[in-house]
């Protein structure tokens, strides 16, 4: 039996998703945060709301599924995307720690040849 989500849940879930909306877009114009995370942040807090008001959507979903409560898969999703989320941060987090290790290097090179040709004069 798949039991609907709660009137208290989805209060919450869509101030929340507006809240996060309202700093996302505020990041955005203050330049605080690279827009491709703002995207990202908007574009998943918009899936949130737009499940917490069309909660037929998801009763589909969650009966195709074969779960037995709504807000079980309310925490899937929510737990999915946190995860995409973290995931997509690690990545991006090598990358730039390799980044840095290069920077490191290169910079050690070019302070050697400066070091070396104001030595040589």
């Amino acid at each position: 039996m798949v039991v609907s989500i709660p009137s208290n849940l989805r209060l919450i879930l869509v101030l929340a998703s507006l809240t996060t909306i309202a700093v996302v877009i505020s990041s955005s114009i203050k330049t605080k945060m690279n827009i491709r995370y703002a995207v990202l942040w908007f574009v998943f807090s918009l899936f949130i709301l737009i499940l917490c008001i069309f909660p037929d959507f998801m009763l589909r979903i969650c009966v195709a599924i074969g779960m037995e409560s709504l807000t079980n898969f309310l925490f899937l999703v929510m737990i999915a995307i946190l995860f995409i989320i973290t995931y997509y941060s690690f990545v991006k987090m090598s990358r730039m720690s390799e980044e840095i290790k290069t920077l490191t290097y290169q910079n050690a090179v070019v302070s050697k040849q400066l070091e070396e040709a104001r030595n040589s004069k």
